[in-house]
């Protein structure tokens, strides 16, 4: 009997031992290959890394099944199920992914006049049931057999250095990999790296930016600090010269809600400051860089110009390396019998600091577009008032996807949505668009604001479900992140990302990368993670 017990524990470790690594090698597939591959540049990169995302994650798949029937454990899996066990054990993440893919499903299901758009997302970006599908079972495959390991993030930074050192080259109009020869010069200040839109290799940097600031707050070992260190600082330059407003959206989410997990201890506290004074750093380099040599780069614009063009942005950089200085001093010194703990107290005072914010917006947005007070804000107009041209345009698709959904949908599509991801025909059906500099009729195929495409195109319910992932995902990290800063990174890039959605779309370039982050963060399989 207990060569027997003996046995069967070996075989079922074997098991774990196996399936963790064919996920880990899924994971570094998507890490190393999906980031850096291209066939044709960027006239098919969209269509390139789709294709590679589902060979990965199909591969993935086929190699998970295959492996649990030779074993056997499939198929007795399969035997000794017991729904009301399996269903008892789905935590709120689970429910929510299971709940988002439904109502695509079911979008796809009552969708009359485009069902082979929603299923595959021709008509916009690949966003249809199939992809969805892929997302969900990629998800509980993760969580149940991956195990997260901090070298993995190590991994993820290590392939970034190349992405954020051609979207730096590109900035300075090397165009180092050819990506531009053949673009029209229209376009070529708003593709970048290997990633294409910038808007697109925003959200990826902004993730290295997330986990190489977290992990160097948390790291102890002093060679690790600095390998953490300088990917900070690159993906912070890489970042600024991406010219996207987005990323401010991304440092607002990792800068302002960082603390409430940094300012707990003197060293997260300190590494804080050090952080941000290095991102203003950066930012003032870069309005240095645009003016010595305005003749050789693209320049940047938007939020970034805004600010270094404050007369006094210099003052402030200086008084926060004044601040850092100060913050270092005091932390470090010692006394006797004295902790590296702060207690919780600077975490609820900064919360007090983020509620002021909130409503401080809060009010100009209503000032600006509510009471009719427009004309106080003439500086930052196109950031807090809000019509067709706002945020290049978002504020169109914004409005016009509103109308759609509140006047033209029946009662059913109200509830389920059109179609996934048919947007584009719907607009094109609806509206006349408008036509670019050749002549040719444009029409969005996305919101540009994730939240609101999925509520006209999956319905209330798939919007909500989608909100109640991200943020029970969330909520999930913080309670395990103690000990794990790996998971900690892991949670401020799905905050990052999440904030970026407001503004942003769902692509399959960038978006699966992120989504396999959070999988890992919120994995079951953790037990030897830590080992």
């Amino acid at each position: 009997m207990a060569k027997h017990i003996k046995k069967e524990a070996k075989t079922k470790t074997k098991f774990r031992d196996t399936t963790a690594f064919i996920m880990g090698a899924s994971v570094l597939a998507v890490f190393c290959v999906l980031p850096l591959i291209f066939t044709d540049f960027y006239f098919n990169i969209l269509e390139t890394k789709y294709l590679t995302y589902c060979a990965i994650t199909i591969v993935t798949i086929v190699l998970m099944a295959a492996y649990g029937l030779y074993s056997g454990r499939l198929v007795s899996a399969l035997k000794e199920l017991d729904i009301k066990k399996t269903v008892k054990e789905l935590n709120l993440v689970d429910w929510s992914m299971i709940v988002f893919w439904l109502c695509n499903v079911l979008s796809w299901v009552f969708c009359k006049d485009w069902r082979y758009e929603a299923f595959w997302g021709t008509s916009g970006r690949y966003n249809g049931v199939f992809l969805m599908t892929i997302y969900l079972i990629i998800y509980f495959l993760l969580t149940r057999f991956f195990r997260f390991r901090k070298w993995y993030l190590d991994v993820f930074l290590a392939v970034g250095i190349f992405v954020c050192i051609f979207g730096i080259t590109d900035y300075f109009q090397m165009d180092m990999l050819g990506f531009k020869a053949e673009m029209v010069d229209e376009q070529k200040a708003i593709y970048t790296s290997t990633f294409g839109n910038i808007n697109t290799y925003t959200i990826y940097v902004a993730a290295l930016l997330a986990v190489s600031t977290i992990l160097f707050a948390f790291e102890k070992n002093w060679k690790w600090m600095l390998w953490y260190y300088g990917n900070m600082v690159l993906t912070a330059f890489a970042l600024i010269m991406g010219q996207s407003d987005n990323a401010y959206l991304s440092m607002a989410a990792l800068f302002g809600l960082s603390p409430l997990v940094l300012f707990r201890t003197k060293t997260g506290l300190r590494r804080y400051m050090i952080s941000l004074s290095t991102f203003a750093t950066a930012l003032w380099c870069v309005a240095w860089i645009d003016e010595k040599y305005a003749e050789t780069i693209i320049g940047v614009n938007g939020v970034s110009m805004f600010i270094t063009k404050l007369g006094f942005f210099p003052r402030i950089v200086a008084g926060l390396w004044i601040l850092t200085a100060v913050v270092a001093v005091l932390t470090l010194m010692k006394k006797e019998g004295s902790s590296d703990a702060i207690g919780k107290w600077l975490s609820f005072c900064w919360l007090g600091v983020i509620a002021c914010v909130v409503l401080a917006v809060a009010y100009v947005l209503y000032d600006a577009n509510v009471a009719g007070n427009a004309d106080r804000y003439a500086a930052v107009s196109q950031y807090v008032v809000f019509n067709d041209a706002w945020g290049s345009r978002r504020g169109y698709a914004w409005i016009r996807a509103m109308e759609i959904y509140k006047d033209k949908f029946t009662p059913l599509q109200k509830v389920f949505g059109y179609g996934a991801d048919t947007l584009k025909l719907l607009m094109a059906y609806y509206y006349e668009g408008r036509r670019d500099n050749y002549g040719r009729l444009i029409f969005f195929d996305s919101v540009h604001n994730e939240y609101l495409h999925y509520l006209v195109t999956i319905g209330p319910i798939g919007m909500m479900a989608y909100i109640s992932y991200l943020c029970s995902a969330v909520a999930r990290m913080w309670k395990r992140m103690t000990g794990r800063p790996e998971i900690t990174a892991a949670m401020f890039v799905v905050l990052a990302y999440m904030t970026q959605a407001v503004v942003n779309i769902n692509i399959p370039i960038a978006t699966p990368i992120v989504l396999t982050i959070l999988a890992m963060g919120v994995s079951k399989a953790q037990t030897d993670a830590a080992k």
